[in-house]
């Protein structure tokens, strides 16, 4: 049997590959094939290339529709056994839906006849919707001049400049003549938000406002914003990369041919991934989408060293030769950086938050998928399309005159390197010890608004809204009386028949009502909150009357008052207890950790609670929930649990190493090169003070793969030069003169093709193409210098003696 008749892999397991991948004294048959002519394409090759192109049209379908699925409602990332979730999910079941979106408009006073034109055409959107059968977009629209209004009449009784003051802030602004419309939104308006938000900014133009003047506000327009950032910035620049990675590659390979091949492999294998998700039943969300390029990233770097394997072998050998000892020298490389990635990857499946797992999930699936295409499909398509360059073929090969040695430029670099590796190991420890101590001063933050940059459309609406109206982010207070203060107003004689008034009003409602007043006044006062809205706001001064014909009229229109709360949102009662929302308003502008904000409202909450439950012996309690306190939380575990995940994944890739190369000098030298850029990054961040957010974290997941293979594949040469006898001053260069070209290629085609993200004013995606080439650059100093310094010194002694060949000082 001709073992080069065969498919690659094929002839691969028949030839009895060693451990090593190493390709010496294999013959070449030169008769089975023409020096002048063209070898002839293996069916397997056709076959292979048509199955590619039967999937393509599928591929891209599922594609697109991953990307149309791209959601990121941050309060669904945090498990249900968080007691943040357990608290909202209890508000959203006692309060209904907060999810709500504020329009205003310069102009837009409380005598704005657009106001009432906007809540009209917006109602009547809402009915027709819910005539043609489906569910709808809004549940409430409310204006700040129903607002005053309903304050200012019989119910409350407020004159209008008490009606204006409790409105300051929320939906007043300081002026008190600016105001808005809040409409909130469905539960069915979370799957369809764009176009809820689309309804109401079409709505608002149609009253006769300038598009360019209508500002949206609230959780529900940066959820959007963020939607829309992260898929248009990689739809949009995704092209402008891949072309600067094609013109990089072509300088590299100087032949379009072979630069288009590995192309092809490398998008086809992200397309691949991408498609994944929707046929898992999964939706696509801003964590999950930084698959895509780090899919790319691993394919790409796959398929340049393969590729400079198979120009080598073209040295000395036909096309389908020069194909099968390509793989032959790449197999195990390639197979080691894949499946100990993938581990690592795997890994992330044990965090609590669902994107880290799903992450972690797809990408391992997904540079699984990438191996099959650069050892199955990359070798199809060089067979279909073989290299245009001329080849001479050798009848035999040998180790003492390898052609790749012939290279001065890397002989020299091993030589320098070697000579001076106690001096480049010395460098390697200062400036890891200067990365660790600005590891130390890292500042992470997860600020939503820093997401976009300062001229976003997004950022100039917010700053409007702030300054004119109020500020927009929610936080929720909601004070419970428990099931004794319960007892101790139902034992009082009068009912009423309805839910909301069905408590007799004695000096127990009227204690409550002061008690959320107080509250409410006290959390007012704290800095950086603009505005608070609960049952104190809609109620008139409560008095406590003798018993008289008056005290019987307050006893009704507080009746009123609280079926109004109820209706209102603001106040709920069942037969275990009787909860009082208090929502406020925070500035979105300033850096707050709003889980530290929350402590701090706590801290002026509590002790009035504590002297009523002293001084009455009620059962109270609060309750501090919120959609935006949820997002943060799962913010700050996202962040946390993308750096735990970075350096499991470091471990695993070591220990893996470790096993399957039987040598614990080859995963220390792993780890130290792959740690190596990440502490040099990420501590000059630290000491310049500038800010680790998430978009940030996840750039060293992309990375790693490159810098995982490329230590792979110097580190697989240097024991193959020390197997076949060299030195390792020898087994150095061998190293450089087989991988060094390739590592700067990766380097160039990857980073610089990446970096075009940095045009981007998503902000996450901004950074990710920074850091990225930053990140490759680092990697291939410590791969190209520091790697050859280690193993010039110790650890490569070790090495060279594990892998059984003559000593490693002898010639």
């Amino acid at each position: 049997m001709k073992y080069n008749r065969l498919p690659p892999w094929l002839g691969l397991v028949a030839k009895r590959i060693p451990i090593d991948g190493s390709s010496e004294n294999v013959a070449f048959d030169a008769s089975q094939s023409s020096i002048t002519g063209k070898p002839p394409r293996p069916r397997w090759a056709i076959a292979i290339f048509g199955i590619l192109v039967c999937l393509l049209p599928l591929t891209i379908l599922a594609a697109r529709i991953a990307i149309r699925s791209n959601v990121n409602d941050v309060r669904d990332w945090l498990p249900a056994h968080y007691s943040e979730t357990v608290q909202y999910e209890w508000f959203r079941t006692r309060f209904g839906s907060e999810e709500f979106v504020v329009v205003s408009w310069p102009g837009c006073t409380l005598d704005d006849a657009r106001l009432q034109q906007l809540s009209v055409a917006l109602t009547e959107r809402s009915r027709l919707v819910e005539s043609a059968g489906k569910p709808p977009l809004f549940t409430q629209i409310m204006t700040g001049r129903e607002l005053v209004d309903d304050l200012t009449g019989v119910g409350a009784g407020l004159t209008l400049s008490q009606a204006l003051n409790r409105l300051k802030g929320t939906i007043i602004g300081p002026d008190l003549q600016q105001t808005c419309a809040v409409i909130t939104l469905s539960e069915d308006s979370r799957i369809r938000l764009s176009s809820a938000l689309s309804e109401i900014r079409n709505a608002t133009v149609a009253c006769g406002v300038a598009e360019e003047d209508v500002h949206l506000g609230g959780p529900a327009v940066v959820n959007d914003a963020i939607d829309k950032s992260s898929s248009q910035s990689l739809v949009r620049l995704a092209g402008l990369a891949a072309f600067v990675g094609l013109v990089v590659a072509w300088l590299c390979f100087r032949e379009v041919r072979l630069t288009v091949i590995v192309f092809l492999i490398s998008g086809y294998s992200a397309l691949l991934s991408l498609a994944v998700v929707p046929v898992c039943g999964m939706p696509l969300n801003a964590i999950l989408i930084t698959m895509v390029p780090l899919v790319y990233v691993a394919a790409m770097s796959g398929a340049i060293h393969l590729s400079n394997y198979y120009l080598e072998n073209l040295e000395h050998a036909d096309s389908n030769e020069a194909i099968r000892l390509a793989i032959r020298q790449a197999l195990l490389p390639l197979s080691l950086a894949a499946s100990t990635t993938a581990v690592g990857l795997v890994s992330l499946w044990y965090s609590d938050l669902a994107p880290i797992r799903m992450f972690g999930l797809f990408s391992a699936v997904g540079v699984l998928l990438s191996l099959a295409m650069q050892l199955i499909a990359l070798p199809a398509l060089l067979c279909m399309w073989p290299s245009g360059k001329s080849t001479q073929i050798a009848s035999t090969t040998s180790s003492e005159n390898d052609p790749a040695l012939s290279a001065w430029e890397w002989k020299w670099s091993a030589e320098f390197i070697a000579k001076r590796h106690a001096w480049f190991v010395s460098l390697f420890l200062i400036l890891s010890v200067f990365g660790l101590a600005g590891l130390a001063r890292v500042e992470t933050s997860i600020q939503i608004m820093r997401l976009f940059a300062n001229n976003a459309p997004i950022i100039s609406s917010y700053d409007w809204l702030e300054r004119n109206l109020g500020a927009m982010i929610p936080l929720e207070v909601v004070i419970r009386f428990g099931e004794q203060s319960q007892a101790d107003q139902q034992s009082q004689p009068k009912a009423s028949k309805q839910p909301g008034a069905s408590k007799s009003v004695d000096n127990a409602s009227y204690q409550r009502l002061e008690l959320i007043r107080e509250i409410h006044e006290s959390i007012a006062k704290i800095d950086g909150v603009s505005g608070c809205l609960s049952g104190a706001t809609f109620a008139r001064p409560a008095r406590q009357e003798p018993p008289s014909i008056r005290r019987v009229l307050e006893n009704v229109r507080l009746k009123q008052t609280r079926a109004r709360l109820v209706e209102a949102g603001y106040l709920s009662i069942t037969p275990e207890d009787e909860s009082w929302r208090i929502s406020l308003r925070v500035s979105a502008g300033e850096d707050l950790d709003y889980g530290d904000f929350q402590q701090f409202i706590r801290k002026h909450v509590e002790p009035i609670l504590e002297r009523e439950r002293t001084k009455r012996s009620q059962d109270l309690s609060a309750v501090y929930t919120g959609a935006v306190p949820i997002i943060y939380k799962a913010r700050r575990s996202l962040l946390n649990g993308l750096a735990l995940g970075f350096g499991t994944d470091v471990l695993l890739v070591m220990v893996a190493v470790i096993v399957l190369m039987r040598n614990w000098s080859s995963g220390l030298l792993l780890g130290l090169t792959c740690v190596f850029p990440f502490t040099m990054v990420f501590g000059l961040m630290g000491w310049c003070h500038w800010v680790v957010d998430i978009g940030t974290v996840m750039a060293p997941c992309v990375a790693l793969g490159v810098t995982v293979d490329d230590s792979i594949h110097f580190l697989l040469w240097f024991r193959r030069g020390t197997k076949r006898g060299m030195n390792r001053s020898q087994a150095i260069g061998l190293a450089y003169a087989t991988c060094g070209r390739a590592m700067l290629q990766s380097w160039g085609v990857i980073g610089l093709g990446l970096s075009v993200f940095a045009l981007s004013s998503f902000v996450p995606t901004f950074r990710f193409g920074i850091l990225t080439l930053s990140l490759l650059t680092a990697s291939l100093v410590s791969n190209l210098i520091f790697l050859p310094a280690f193993l010039a010194g110790p650890l490569g002694a070790s090495i060279a003696d594990r892998a059984g060949g003559k000593p490693a000082d002898r010639k």
